[in-house]
């Protein structure tokens, strides 16, 4: 999971084990705690059998991503050179996935630091064409959607226009109104945007 299988097709492909005895397993390391399992967020109504599982625990993340798969590069290489050759070049786009989780955790507060006082269930939105980072769906019918920019943004107008198209195809039956954020890691200059 931690190297991108993270639908069950794929662990079950990864792993050699038949689909079917897979999820007794999976069913075990959700219950300890390890995995989470993950639905595209939308109102209620949507299709749910899409799932992801993902790794719970960041220690494990950054194991199973960086070191397991690299075992004896590690051994061999030593501490540092490890760190400056197999790690250092993958480590923004590792941030950037837990900038991502961190800004869904932040979204209530957020609410609330806005004066909103209605319950908000966080996730994400997936399916084949889109990716949607923060996906809110408050009690009062309004749903919030923002992209997470860990990089650089060049121009705070285009990663609007982009999130924008991105809610045109968010399903929304409701039709409830939508609130649209850009989560940055830096203020964006007044020259970005």
């Amino acid at each position: 999971m931690a190297t991108g299988d993270v639908t069950p097709i794929a662990i079950a492909n990864r792993t050699g084990l038949d689909a079917r005895q897979l999820g007794y397993y999976i069913q075990q390391l959700v219950q300890l705690g390890y995995l989470q399992r993950r639905h595209p967020l939308q109102p209620a109504g949507g299709k749910r059998r899409a799932v992801r599982y993902h790794l719970g625990n960041p220690l494990l993340r950054f194991w199973f991503h960086f070191l397991f798969p690299q075992l004896s590069a590690v051994t061999r290489l030593g501490p540092r050179p490890a760190l400056r050759e197999l790690i250092r070049p993958e480590l923004s786009a590792y941030w950037g996935r837990c900038f991502e989780a961190l800004c869904r955790e932040a979204l209530p507060d957020l609410l609330a630091q806005e004066g909103s006082a209605t319950q908000v269930e966080v996730g994400e939105y997936w399916d084949r064409s889109m990716q949607i980072d923060v996906v809110g769906l408050q009690d009062d019918e309004r749903i919030e959607l923002g992209e997470c920019k860990w990089g650089a943004v060049r121009s705070s107008r285009a990663a609007l226009a982009d999130l924008e198209a991105r809610a045109a195809a968010y399903p929304n039956p409701r039709n409830a109104s939508i609130g649209l954020r850009i989560f940055t890691r830096r203020p964006i200059r007044p020259a970005d945007s």
